[in-house]
C-alpha cells in the first residue's frame, strides 16, 4: 500500500484533471471537428482541465429586423427543439462534449442563458405569467399627525395603519390608527404626535435578468419544477443519459431572493423582502405582523414578544432551500452527476439574509457547495468562502468550487495591476488555504497559443488543490452561526445596504444587526489570521452532532472547542447541544454582541471554568485558554496562514504566505517534507525543534511529516 508521501509524488509529478481549472466558455464553443481538435491542443498545451458550457443559439440577423425582435428570437432558440438549425446547434454541443471526454477533459453545465439563473431565459415565465417573482413590499411615511396622503403601489394589499413612534424610537404595533388606502394612495387624518404611516403589499417585481426578462418565483415547487424541465430535461434528451452521468456538474449562477441591489435591471420603491403565496398559509397572522418584519417594534426586542422575523425568514429559507436547490440537487444525483454554483451575496450576514435566507442553509443541498470570487489583488474576506468548505467537510462533500475572475477590479476599482500572474496564483491560493478545490475561471484565456504563464497558473493551482484533497481537515475550532440572531436584526430596506467586493459589514443595514456582523466577521478573521483554524456551522448542523468526551463530532470532523454568539436568539435544538457538551466538560466562548441573552448568563454562572464571554478583539486569547491550539505553532507575520489535514500515516501543513516575502519559523520536530506547488519538487528537513522556511511574497509551501 502507497505511503500518503508515494501518492503525493505521484499526483504533484504531474497533476490529472481532477482538480484542473475549468474554463467559463458558455456557447462559445467550437462547432466543426477541426476547429475542436485545434481548441482542445492549446487547451492541453496550457493546462486547462476542463470547461463550463451551455447551450446558446445565436442567429444570424434579418433585415430590418429590430433588436426587441432579435433578442426575443434568440431566447425563443435558446433549448430551443423541434428546427432543424435547433437540432444542429445540439449536435454541435454533444460533439463538442464527446470530444472532451475523450481527451480526458472535465465538462460543467451552465444552468442558464444569463444569470441569474431560474428562467432558463423566457421558458420558465412563457405561459405562466404568475410564475413571476413577488415581494412583501412596504411603502410608509413620517408624520407629526393631522390630515396627508402619499403614494402607494399597485399591488395586493395586506395591511395599513398609522404607529405611534414611542420616546426610545420604536414603534408601538399594538396600537396601529386606522388609515384609507385608495387606488394605490394612502390617507390618514391623526391626532398630533408622531407616527409612522405604513401600507404593506404583496405585488410582482420588477425584477429582470441580465437578458432583461421577468425573474421567476423561486419559493415555488412547481415554478423550479417547470425550470428543471425545460433546462435539465432538455440537456438529458438530448445530450443522452451516459453524457449526463459523465458531467462533473450542472453550474447554478446566483439564484435570488429579492431586494434592492438584487439585479441591474430592479425598478422596485419602498422596502422589499421575499414574498410567495405559500407564505399566507404559513403565516395566517402576517398582516398585523408585517410591521415587525420592517420596522423595530417592542415585539422586536428581547425578550420577543413574537418572533416573526425569524419564524418568517426560517420560512422563506425552507422553501428556496428545499424547492429549488433541493430539487435539483435530487435531479442531479438522480442522474449521476452534481450540483454546484453559488449565490448573490454571500459576504455579510445582512446579504446572506435578504438575497438568500440563510447561505449554510442553502449550500448544504449543493453536492459540490461553491461561492462567488471576482477579484484577485489582496484577497481579504473569509465568510464566502469557509462557508462553503464547512459545509463540504461537515457533509463529506469532496470537492468546492469557486468561480474566477477580476471583473470587480477591472470594472469598479480601476486596478489593471491585478491581472498578474502572481496576483491570479496568490488569489487561488488564498482559496486553496480555505479550503475551496476547483476554480471555473473567466480569467482571460487564448486557446489558440501556448501561454506558459496560464500553463504555470493551471498547473500550480492543481498542485495545490491536489494537496489540500489529501486526508481529512483538521481544526479544534467549531464556529455556530449566528442565524437566528441575525433574523431577529435584520430589517428590509428601500435601498441597496451593501458594497461590492468583500466587506465583514453591511454599510447601510440596521445598526443592530451592523454589531453582529462586525462581531462575526472579526471573529472569523482573527481565528484566521491567529492560524486557529475552524469550521463554521449552523444550528441545525450543530444538533446533527454527536457530543463524547468533551468533544463535538461530525461524521468526518471532531472539535475540542465552541465558539458562540451572545446576539439574542438561540435555536432550542442548539441551546440543548450547547448545554450537553458543557455538561460533557467542553469549553465554549461566547463574543459579546448585541442584545445579551439569559441562557449565556446561564451557561456563565453554572459552568464558570468552561464557559466564558469574550470581545472579538480577545476572541482568540480566550479561545486558546480553552481546548483548541494553532493547528501549526509558528512564528511568523499575521499574512501567513496554514491550513492542517491528516490522512492515517501524515500530517499535512498547506502554508500561504499572501503578501511580502517573509520568513516562517516552524516550531515543531521530526522529519519534513517540503513541496511547492509551482514545481512540485520534494525536499527533507529534519527538525530537532524548530527550523526556517524562506517564503517568497504570495507564495506556498506545502509540508508533510509521516506520524
Amino acid at each position: 500500500m502507497l505511503s500518503t508521501l508515494d501518492i503525493l509524488k505521484q499526483k504533484l509529478e504531474n497533476p490529472a484533471n481532477t482538480f484542473r481549472p475549468v474554463q467559463i466558455i458558455h456557447g462559445m464553443y467550437p462547432k466543426t471537428e477541426e476547429d475542436t481538435k485545434e481548441y482542445l491542443d492549446f487547451a492541453q498545451k496550457n493546462g486547462l482541465g476542463g470547461f463550463v458550457v451551455n447551450m446558446d443559439y445565436v442567429p444570424q440577423r434579418i433585415n430590418g429586423e429590430t433588436d426587441e425582435e432579435y433578442n426575443e428570437r434568440r431566447l425563443d432558440g435558446y433549448l430551443g427543439v423541434g428546427t432543424s438549425e435547433y437540432e444542429k446547434e445540439w449536435e454541435c454541443l454533444k460533439s463538442f462534449i464527446e470530444a472532451c471526454f475523450a481527451g480526458g477533459f472535465k465538462v460543467w453545465i451552465y444552468d442558464e442563458l444569463a444569470y441569474p439563473s431560474g428562467a432558463a431565459g423566457n421558458k420558465v415565465l412563457k405561459g405562466n405569467p404568475d410564475y413571476c417573482v413577488k415581494g412583501l413590499v412596504c411603502i410608509s411615511n413620517d408624520t407629526d399627525g393631522g390630515v396627508g396622503s402619499f403614494d402607494g403601489v399597485a399591488g395586493d394589499l395586506v395591511y395599513a395603519a398609522a404607529y405611534p413612534v414611542m420616546e426610545d424610537g420604536l414603534l408601538d404595533a399594538e396600537n396601529g390608527a386606522q388609515v384609507r388606502v385608495r387606488d394605490s394612495k394612502v390617507y390618514y387624518d391623526l391626532p398630533s404626535g408622531k407616527y409612522k404611516v405604513c401600507a404593506f403589499y404583496t405585488k410582482p417585481l420588477a425584477f429582470l435578468t441580465e437578458n432583461e426578462t421577468v425573474y421567476p418565483d423561486l419559493l415555488r415547487a412547481d415554478v423550479i419544477d417547470k425550470f428543471i424541465d425545460v433546462t435539465y430535461e432538455e440537456y438529458r434528451k438530448h445530450l443522452g443519459e451516459d453524457i449526463i452521468s459523465k458531467i462533473t456538474a450542472f453550474f447554478t449562477d446566483e439564484p435570488s431572493l429579492p431586494t434592492h441591489g438584487c439585479s441591474r435591471f430592479f425598478d422596485e420603491v419602498g422596502a422589499i423582502c421575499a414574498w410567495t403565496q405559500e407564505l399566507c398559509n404559513i403565516f395566517p397572522d402576517l398582516p398585523e405582523k408585517c410591521v415587525d418584519i420592517f420596522f423595530d417594534t417592542k415585539h422586536t426586542r428581547p425578550p420577543y414578544d413574537t418572533d416573526i422575523r425569524r419564524t418568517y425568514w426560517e420560512a422563506v429559507e425552507n422553501l428556496f432551500a428545499n424547492n429549488y436547490f433541493g430539487r435539483i440537487a435530487a435531479w442531479c444525483e438522480k442522474h449521476g452527476t452534481r450540483m454546484t454554483g453559488h449565490l448573490y451575496g454571500e459576504e455579510t450576514l445582512g446579504m446572506q439574509i435578504g438575497l438568500n435566507a440563510d447561505l449554510f442553509g442553502l449550500l448544504r443541498k449543493m453536492q459540490m457547495p461553491g461561492v462567488d470570487r471576482l477579484y484577485c489583488f489582496d484577497p481579504r474576506d473569509v465568510t464566502a468562502e469557509k462557508t462553503a468548505t464547512s459545509v463540504a467537510h461537515m457533509y463529506g462533500r469532496a470537492f468546492t468550487m469557486s468561480e474566477n475572475s477580476f471583473h470587480f477590479e477591472t470594472n469598479f476599482w480601476n486596478m489593471p495591476h491585478e491581472k498578474s500572474l502572481e496576483n491570479r496564483i496568490n488569489s487561488a491560493f488564498y482559496q486553496n488555504q480555505l479550503g475551496l478545490t476547483n476554480i471555473s475561471s473567466y480569467f482571460p484565456y487564448s486557446h489558440k497559443e501556448y501561454d506558459a504563464e496560464w500553463k504555470e497558473f493551471c498547473d500550480s493551482t492543481s498542485r495545490a488543490a491536489e494537496f489540500i484533497s489529501t486526508g481529512v481537515h483538521k481544526a479544534d475550532v467549531f464556529v455556530l452561526i449566528p442565524t437566528e440572531g441575525a433574523w431577529e436584526q435584520y430589517t428590509p430596506q428601500d435601498h441597496k445596504y451593501w458594497l461590492i467586493g468583500p466587506h465583514i459589514v453591511a454599510p447601510m443595514q440596521h445598526e443592530t444587526l451592523q454589531v453582529l456582523e462586525k462581531s462575526y466577521g472579526e471573529t472569523l478573521l482573527r481565528l484566521t489570521e491567529a492560524n486557529i483554524d475552524y469550521d463554521l456551522t449552523d444550528s441545525q448542523g450543530l444538533s446533527e452532532c454527536a457530543i463524547e468526551n468533551r468533544t463535538i463530532k461530525t461524521p468526518y470532523e471532531s472539535f475540542s472547542h465552541l465558539v458562540i454568539f451572545d446576539s439574542g436568539s438561540f435555536d432550542d435544538k442548539a441551546c440543548s447541544q450547547i448545554e450537553k457538551f458543557l455538561a460533557d466538560g467542553g469549553t465554549v466562548t461566547a463574543v459579546n454582541s448585541i442584545y445579551p441573552t439569559k441562557i449565556c448568563a446561564e451557561w456563565a454562572k453554572k459552568y464558570p471554568t468552561q464557559f466564558k464571554f469574550s470581545d472579538y478583539e480577545k476572541v482568540c486569547e480566550n479561545v486558546l485558554l480553552g481546548n483548541a491550539k494553532p493547528v501549526l505553532d509558528i512564528a511568523a507575520p499575521d499574512h501567513v496562514r496554514v491550513r492542517r489535514s491528516e490522512t492515517q500515516d501524515a500530517v499535512l501543513w498547506f502554508v500561504h504566505n499572501r503578501a511580502e516575502r517573509c520568513n516562517v519559523t516552524v516550531n515543531e520536530r521530526g522529519a519534513f517534507h517540503v513541496m511547492t506547488p509551482k514545481s512540485g519538487n520534494i525536499k527533507t528537513v529534519n527538525s530537532d525543534g524548530s527550523f526556517t522556511i524562506e517564503m517568497d511574497a504570495k507564495s506556498v509551501v506545502m509540508l508533510v511529516r509521516e506520524k
